[in-house]
């Protein structure tokens, strides 16, 4: 069981229960994992592989009968599905697709929103679920109405976040292929930190589909970043952490030339560098968000340096669902989601 799974249960076991007399049918909880894009974030957006992982941070949610209302009380959100916020909007995206009118959401968690870990992801996949539980819809319904919510949230993202939020495990997404785990040879333990600047993911993937219209030779950057997520991949199924480091550098730098990196995220990653880290880069759309460095046996060193700096950073373990599953002879479940279901981005004329 790992760490989401154990808070999870606690969670439930705080539920108070209702006498059998009430509809207790609709009672549901499910959980979204948070993300990290390894290596491979906006050429995913155009075809190209990527590699990604899950983490124990993430969104719960809770379904009970009612009348189309969520609410998240940590957070101070309170909307109904059909109100004009993105939030709105993504419930009634879900409802709609599961044909589901008759339910309240209760939605928590511990996963940073805006900061490029997949936040929307977990939200709507935890919500998805979690209805999808309680009216006996099939597991790829859900999948398919936590799309719907990632497209009203995003306008065209790629489906890895999606991906990730089901899987919580290591794995490789590319378009068309879907989700494919990624067996590590062991745990990876990665510092995350984050620049204190949101940004919305939809305007990073248009600023980047802008450049590669107005500058063709764009496209072969793109191809190098998922070229570099496969060689990524071979390191994490050898524990090659130095190649994995060297990796994250020249993913960072070519982001940079994709002009989604920032003055904030180069000094986290200048920083990571300096105190002993083998290589970090930005992860998710850029702009803002966060970082990710690969620092054995230095961690505490990059996140004595963030916080010196005025940055905040925290640990996470991530590779110890996969190992377990394969170790155990646990099948993954499908994360697959037809291409169908995931928006296309508006493809460059030339």
């Amino acid at each position: 069981m790992d760490r989401a799974e154990a808070r999870l249960m606690e969670e439930n076991a705080r539920i108070p229960r209702q006498p059998e007399s009430r509809d207790v049918r609709a009672r549901s909880r499910a959980f979204g994992y948070g993300k990290v894009i390894l290596i491979g974030e906006h050429a995913v957006v155009y075809d190209q592989p990527a590699l990604a992982a899950g983490l124990s941070l993430g969104v719960w949610a809770e379904v009970t009968h009612g009348t189309g209302h969520l609410t998240a009380p940590d957070w101070q959100l309170d909307t109904w599905a059909g109100e004009s916020t993105a939030l709105g909007q993504a419930l009634s995206a879900i409802l709609r697709r599961l044909d589901v009118t008759d339910v309240d959401v209760r939605v928590g968690g511990d996963l940073p929103a805006g900061v490029g870990l997949g936040s929307s992801a977990a939200f709507a996949t935890a919500v998805a679920r979690a209805i999808a539980q309680a009216r006996g819809r099939d597991p790829d319904a859900a999948l398919a109405a936590a799309a719907d919510a990632e497209g009203i949230f995003h306008g065209t993202p790629s489906g890895i976040d999606l991906a990730a939020a089901s899987s919580g495990e290591i794995g490789r997404f590319q378009r068309g292929a879907g989700w494919r785990p990624v067996a590590a040879a062991r745990p990876l333990t990665l510092c995350i930190g984050l620049s204190g600047v949101q940004r919305a993911t939809r305007d990073q993937v248009d600023q980047v589909r802008r450049l590669r219209e107005e500058t063709p030779p764009v496209d072969s950057v793109i191809a190098t970043l998922g070229q570099l997520a496969l060689a990524g991949e071979r390191a994490v199924q050898r524990g090659d952490f130095d190649d994995l480091g060297r990796l994250f550098d020249v993913a960072h730098g070519l982001l940079a030339a994709l002009r989604v990196s920032s003055l904030e995220l180069d000094t986290l990653v200048h920083h990571a560098r300096a105190a002993g880290a083998l290589g970090a880069k930005l992860t998710g759309a850029g702009g803002g968000g966060a970082v990710i460095a690969l620092a054995p046996g230095h961690e505490q060193d990059v996140l004595d340096r963030w916080s010196a700096a005025g940055y905040h950073g925290f640990i996470a373990e991530i590779g110890e669902l996969g190992l377990r599953k394969r170790d155990t002879g646990i099948e993954s479940p499908s994360n697959n989601i037809a291409a169908s279901t995931i928006p296309r981005p508006v493809e460059s004329s030339t």
